[in-house]
């Protein structure tokens, strides 16, 4: 299969963007054959070195009806909006512009790539977030949007976002917490009336369906590669649940199934090819990430306990994956949902030894009610 059938991914929604979980884990579809895990770690770190590259790189914000766009924030590739709510992106791979900045709206317009947005709770502002034909609208919540096109997939971490597309915004739909998805949704494929067709007369023999398998096989892998190459990913799952043998063995297959199966809003059947990873392909460099991968899963279908141990193994089994920042987050965020104070303390207290200048330290301090 070639490097343009891998699937991009962003989430398993799990809704973290590139500067946070996204940076390392939402593009990993596609880029983990090319090896561009640490280069894209290596590239925010760079980023991080000078608040120049914000500038020189191309991220550019213009004004709406003579609004000044607000540029200032914590580190380059995290701008700070007059609401106070906070958007953070990779400067090198996303382009933003901010619009209105109201006390009634904000708009920002995604032009590509992806962001991770933060928005501050006010019930007498809507926040709108523009991605090509696709919009995003939130009162206060916690989500990534990434531009694909004129498609976008949304990923809600907390709190509820109402997406809108087609003329006028006419089709919508709400995602809620743990909930992500493409938008606008694939039509599927017409039906084929000739492949559906029942033959008339005798059923054919066993020695013919026998005779046939072969063939069979063949046209659903090739199916299977053609929607996988598509990212019809409802098309995919569709081949690969009739014949289960095409998710493989390598780390690849696997890896490609799971998207598959989560893309397509089948997460739960994501879970054994990821566990298999980890069971068969433990020393493959892309273990780390299909552990975090399987974190992301089992939080989303509510097994929080579990998923918070697969992120203590991603920092125990992998101690050097540039995951390691995000897994100890995402402990904490576990944690704090099982109302497990001992483990965040214990948490909060690994992340300050392990990063005492951790971007992410206010928010597992959040998590562990240290601020």
């Amino acid at each position: 299969m070639s490097e343009n059938e891998r699937l991009e991914l962003r989430g398993l929604k799990l809704g973290w963007n590139e500067q946070r979980t996204e940076r390392l884990f939402a593009t990993v579809q596609g880029r983990i054959e090319r090896r561009k895990l640490l280069g894209r770690a290596a590239l925010a770190s760079a980023a991080l070195l000078s608040a120049l590259c914000l500038v020189l790189v191309g991220l550019r914000y213009r004004a709406h009806e003579g609004a000044a766009p607000v540029a200032h924030g914590d580190a380059p590739g995290v701008l700070r909006l007059k609401d106070g709510s906070l958007v953070e992106f990779d400067p090198s791979a996303s382009e933003l512009r901010v619009g209105e900045q109201s006390a009634a709206r904000v708009q920002v317009e995604l032009a590509r790539g992806s962001a991770h947005y933060s928005v501050v709770p006010n019930t007498a502002r809507t926040f709108e977030v523009h991605a090509g034909s696709v919009t995003v609208t939130v009162v206060g919540t916690e989500f990534v949007v990434e531009r694909r096109g004129e498609r976008a997939w949304v990923d809600v971490s907390h709190g509820k976002v109402r997406v809108s597309w087609g003329p006028e915004g006419a089709d919508r739909t709400l995602l809620t917490a743990g909930q992500s998805g493409f938008f606008p949704p694939a039509a599927l494929p017409a039906s084929n009336p000739a492949a559906q067709a029942t033959p008339v007369g005798d059923a054919e023999s066993s020695e013919q369906r026998e005779a046939d398998a072969p063939g069979r096989a063949q046209q659903a892998s090739q199916a299977y590669r053609s929607h996988v190459a598509s990212r019809n990913y409802r098309e995919a799952y569709a081949v690969l649940a009739r014949n289960p043998a095409l998710a493989g063995d390598t780390v690849k297959e696997l890896l490609i199934a799971a998207d598959v199966a989560r893309l397509s809003d089948h997460p739960a059947e994501a879970v054994p090819y990821l566990q298999r990873i980890l069971r068969d392909h433990a020393r493959d460099e892309r273990a780390p990430m299909a552990a975090f991968t399987l974190g992301r899963t089992l939080s989303g279908l509510g097994r929080t306990r579990e998923a918070m141990n697969l992120f203590a193994r991603v920092r125990s089994q992998w101690p050097n994956s540039p995951l390691g920042e995000d897994a100890l987050l995402r402990q904490a965020e576990a944690a704090s949902k099982l109302g497990d104070s001992a483990s965040l303390a214990r948490i909060a207290a690994q992340y300050d030894r392990d990063y005492p200048n951790g971007r992410r330290r206010a928010e597992v301090r959040r998590y562990a009610r240290l601020e």
